[in-house]
């Protein structure tokens, strides 16, 4: 009977993810696009049996790196279907399929009826599972794995049989390389594989074949990016952080999963994890608490809080809900929860608010269909056929960070349509400098926590005697679904030299947005109406800083400049300039001391004080990083000709007593500075040569 029900729910599941991927147009939203993209990155890595590229992925902004097995499971996806986020829900059921019978396993491991099958049932219908399963994350896989590990865990009788055993190994290193952070979901495995090892009585084997196998599986692709790893998942643990002692942020996750789970299903769950009652295998049942309440612990405890992220380590409240209840209260959870799956996506019912001492509780939250066209594919197509066919690459900025209308979401359909002109770029304090394009969304710009910045670059656009409105035209508009308007603006080309016919300019001294410049001299050179720019200008200081670091002897020359003073007349145009527009960037001559490269790094790196900065060859630094010896030496050569990309490389590294194994961290791949036109440089950068000897480093 319990297998006739659960077969019965996935069949009806089916039947209502058909339904929703059939309606539902809308993008995907900010992570989901970032997965999409890198899917779509190791498609394209695998057509051109680029293996390396699909092992050793360069991180997204923002982003830690991620195994490979989601997005290899992703691969149909992309390949079988024109809206790979609708078809990346199909993957997701495959994985439910996989939780469902795993999780069913484990019920029936302690209740051999068919409240093991509902207690189920009512687990995959909760609201945040729901919420999982038409999201194009990887939270659902790794929900997925996290429960068919335990399954093979309690089927091996703690290690003791061969089979099982070696099934946890291979799933372990699954779950590994679906997401760094499934370990933290397999506490209780450890502290059993401890006690098997100081029981003298029990054979070894099965214990050390099983995580032999997880890490001869799992290790590698560890091994060849925890550089990139490792900084990253820090930043991303401490995003959105409230410290644990902070409040009662110990209980954010007991609170949270009343609505994340359903109400009954929260309360049959958690009570009976405290009143633990089973039919058979009595003697494992305490693993089934400790799963919880280790994946608990451990989550709660991490200031980046998301249910998301607590919910692998939730199944086993299905397993207690199953146990101490009467039969008719489980059916009575099945009928609710099934009820709760079904109004999410169909959204009969829109979200109950319940009033409670703890705040107002959402009941049978819904997430159905719509049909909204967003128009990102529009926008991005616009500007593709509007972009500059003389500039290395076209950047354009986004003023907006909604729900479907972000930077990530723009950066995947980029992506997915394979324009080859245009580049996203976020907002900075200055707006849009160096962008031929700006995407504003007039209204709803976002959520008040992620729009930081925006509001103020969205007012700037609507200044009429502004910089904006002076360098900018709107070209095109949309209409999107909240209400609001999406207008497409575009560089203006001056019909006149933007500072006059005067094109030779000096300045004894000079200061502005963290540049300074001594005797500097700027020769603009002709002014090109036809493709509104300078074509070729001039640039020299006695003695140039930029951002703390300083040069001397510095010559540049500079192709297709445009810029424009943001200060209105009669204020000296220079007094505020925004850089537009650059295609090419010449470096002819620079020279940077060893004492001008040791200030300015004891300056950008917070707690280094050097003792010592030498340059003969490589870059040789030694002193404290907060108060532990640190020496290192660092070689850098250009690779790649004089627009390919200049290759730092550690030569040595020791910290305190230590010597660092400085080959694997030269796998960083941030020690490779590409000179070629992106985002932040969308202009094209060559330097002649590069010496570092006697104390200077020098161009050329």
């Amino acid at each position: 009977m319990g297998l006739l029900l659960l077969g019965g729910y996935l069949a009806l599941q089916a039947a209502w993810i058909k339904r929703w991927t059939a309606i539902d147009s809308r993008p995907p939203s900010w992570d989901q696009s970032v997965h999409l993209e890198t899917a779509l990155d190791d498609r394209r890595a695998i057509a051109a049996a680029d293996w390396a590229a699909v092992w050793r992925p360069i991180p997204k902004p923002g982003m830690p790196p991620f195994p490979p097995l989601y997005y290899l499971a992703l691969q149909p996806a992309l390949r079988l279907s024109a809206n790979p986020a609708r078809a990346a829900v199909w993957v997701n059921y495959g994985y439910l399929v996989v939780l469902a019978f795993s999780l069913f396993g484990i019920a029936f491991g302690f209740r051999d009826d068919w409240t093991a099958a509902a207690a189920t049932v009512a687990f995959l219908c909760a609201p945040a599972v729901q919420e999982l399963l038409y999201t194009p994350l990887v939270d659902l896989p790794l929900l997925a794995c996290s429960t068919a590990a335990y399954w093979a865990f309690l089927g091996s009788d703690r290690f003791r049989r061969w089979g099982p055993s070696l099934a946890f190994g291979a799933l372990f290193a699954v779950g590994m390389l679906h997401k760094w952070s499934f370990f933290s979901y397999m506490i209780p495995a450890y502290l059993v594989s401890i006690g098997a090892l100081r029981d003298r009585r029990r054979p070894k084997g099965p214990l050390a074949a099983s995580w032999a196998l997880a890490a001869a599986l799992t290790l590698p692709w560890y091994a060849a990016n925890w550089p990139s790893l490792l900084p990253r998942l820090l930043q991303a643990g401490s995003d959105f952080a409230v410290p644990v002692w902070h409040g009662a942020a110990f209980l954010h996750y007991l609170w949270s999963s009343v609505e994340s789970l359903g109400p009954l299903l929260w309360l049959m769950g958690w009570l009976g994890l405290l009143v633990p009652s089973y039919r058979r295998h009595r003697e494992r049942g305490w693993l089934i608490p400790l799963w919880v309440v280790s994946s608990y612990i451990f989550w709660a405890v991490v200031p980046n809080r998301q249910m998301r992220f607590l919910l692998p380590g939730l199944p086993g409240l299905a397993v207690a809900a199953s146990g101490c209840w009467p039969d008719a209260l489980v059916a009575v959870l099945l009928a609710v929860q099934l009820f709760g799956a079904a109004n999410y996506a169909r959204g009969w019912l829109g979200p109950l608010s319940l009033p409670t001492p703890m705040g107002n509780v959402a009941l049978f939250p819904s997430s159905p269909p719509s049909r909204e066209d967003w128009h990102v594919d529009d926008i991005l197509r616009a500007a593709e056929s509007r972009a500059d066919a003389s500039a290395p690459i076209d950047n354009l900025v986004l003023i907006a960070n909604a729900r479907y209308f972000n930077g990530p979401t723009f950066t995947w359909r980029r992506s997915a349509l394979d324009l080859p002109r245009l580049r996203l770029r976020g907002v900075n304090k200055r707006l849009c400098e160096l962008a031929q394009f700006v995407v504003l969304k007039q209204a709803s710009l976002g959520p008040p926590s992620v729009i930081g910045g925006l509001e103020e670059a969205a007012a700037q656009t609507r200044r009429a005697d502004g910089w904006f409105s002076k360098s900018y035209a709107e070209v095109q508009s949309w209409p999107l679904p909240d209400g609001s308007r999406a207008l497409l603006y575009e560089r203006r080309k001056p019909a006149r030299p933007p500072f006059g016919a005067r094109r030779r300019f000096s300045f004894k001294s000079y200061r502005h947005a963290g540049f300074s410049a001594s005797d500097l001299e700027l020769s603009l050179g002709r002014y090109d109406a036809r493709s509104g720019d300078y074509p070729r200008a001039l640039v020299s200081a006695r003695e140039l800083e930029l951002r703390g670091l300083r040069a001397t002897g510095v010559r540049l020359e500079l192709d297709g400049l445009l810029a424009t003073s943001a200060l209105p007349p009669p204020a000296d145009p220079w007094e505020d300039v925004r850089l537009l527009k650059l295609k090419a960037l010449r470096l002819r001559s620079l020279t940077i001391t060893a004492a001008d490269l040791r200030r300015f790094l004891e300056a950008r790196v917070k707690g280094l004080r050097l003792d010592a900065l030498s340059i003969d060859g490589a870059i040789a630094v030694s002193g404290r990083y907060r108060g532990m010896p640190v020496s290192a030496a660092l070689t850098a050569r250009l690779r790649g000709g004089s627009s390919g990309a200049l290759a730092l490389r550690l030569a040595a590294l020791r910290l305190g007593p230590v010597r660092l194994p400085v080959a694997a961290l030269n796998r960083i791949k941030e020690l490779t500075i590409s000179l070629r036109p992106n985002p932040e440089t969308p202009f094209a950068i060559e330097v002649p040569g590069l010496t570092l000897k006697d104390g200077r480093l020098t161009v050329p």
